[in-house]
């Protein structure tokens, strides 16, 4: 394939809603296949051999390959999503180089528009907010988050195949997102919660002023600490049946501690003094709003697999948000768990 060229997506393929993010949505897609022609038997029986022979080639052609393990992910529209292949040309640049290989999940450029999925797969997401789901849809409207509902695709015309992270058999499936893995630069000295504990008291705080459940609360930076006991207990919280093996892989894995150490390379203002503009800052908030897919077989025998993904650079538009994000926790008291009282947990 000549360079700048990408796969195109099979006009025949049946696509099946997986899960979305804030950015994107997910599906599973099955090819089907066409019915091979009858052999050139010369008039003779055909033996086992000539069937199995028609069935590889007909049946399975060699660019099919591409699409193997592999989900279509397509953006949503909105102001802070780009086309999809000026995000993959973000994410071969300045994400992909930082990680090895197997560390990511590897994506690549397909074009959908022969294949004309978004107008349909519009309609059913619309479809599925209706009082009555449309006729002779395979899910129920209830699957996609009431809270998306209103967002759809972008008339994009690429989507992006990602590696496909979902459980087969016999294994487990864990998706964290290791956010802040340090302490942001701009928190006041001497802080009493990191990052991700004041963002989550403040939210519970919220939440139960509202008579909901709050979010359970355990600190993220206890997935880097250096003494397994610690890593056990955040293990047994995780995957309780499988503790010892999670905690064993944290312990050794070299996978968070970079994650770690490029969310401090890229940036050492914090929102409050960064640069939008600056890409540097804009990879270090992407690599805080990642997600670590990490897949134990029950199998012992097995190794844990762990990569991380949702790694499309970040827009300079969502800057006003996360200053406001910051503000509010530092001004609030929740850095220095000095919050009001009667929201205090």
């Amino acid at each position: 394939m000549a360079s700048g060229e990408c796969e195109t997506f099979p006009e025949n393929a049946s696509l099946h809603y997986v899960a979305e993010g804030a950015a994107n949505i997910v599906y599973r897609f099955y090819v089907r296949l066409g019915t091979p022609p009858p052999p050139n038997l010369d008039g003779r029986t055909p033996q086992p051999s000539d069937i199995d022979q028609e069935i590889d080639s007909c049946y399975a052609p060699p660019y099919l390959t591409t699409f193997d393990d592999k989900l279509l992910r397509l953006r949503k529209d909105l102001p802070t999503t780009v086309p999809c292949k000026v995000a993959q040309e973000s994410w071969s640049t300045l994400i992909a180089p930082l990680f090895r290989d197997d560390e990511i999940v590897r994506q690549a450029l397909v074009d959908i528009r022969p294949a004309k999925v978004i107008d349909r797969l519009n309609e059913e997401l619309k479809g599925w907010e209706r009082p009555y789901p449309l006729k002779g849809s395979l899910r129920s409207h209830d699957l996609r988050p009431t809270k998306r509902n209103g967002i759809y695709l972008a008339n994009d015309e690429h989507g992006l195949l990602i590696t496909d992270m979902t459980p087969s058999n016999f294994e487990f499936v864990i998706e964290l997102k290791p956010k802040w893995l340090l302490q942001s630069p701009s928190a006041p000295p001497g802080s009493k919660r990191c990052r991700n504990c004041a963002r989550t008291a403040r939210a519970n705080a919220q939440l139960i002023a509202q008579g909901d459940s709050p979010i359970p609360l355990w600190c993220l930076l206890d997935l880097v600490a250096e003494d397994w006991e610690t890593l056990f207990h955040q293990a047994q919280n995780i995957l309780p049946s499988q503790a010892h093996r999670l905690a064993d892989w944290l312990y050794t894995n070299e996978l968070l501690p970079r994650l770690r150490l490029l969310q401090q390379m890229m940036d050492n203002a914090g929102p409050m003094n960064a640069d939008p503009n600056d890409e540097d800052f804009l990879v270090a908030m992407t690599l805080r709003d990642c997600t670590l897919f990490i897949k134990v077989p029950e199998d012992e025998n097995r190794p844990i697999v762990a990569k991380l993904g949702d790694l499309d650079l970040k827009s300079g538009l969502k800057m006003q948000y996360w200053r406001e994000t910051e503000r509010a926790l530092i001004k609030e008291g929740w850095y220095m768990g000095l919050e009001k009282s009667e929201v205090k947990r």
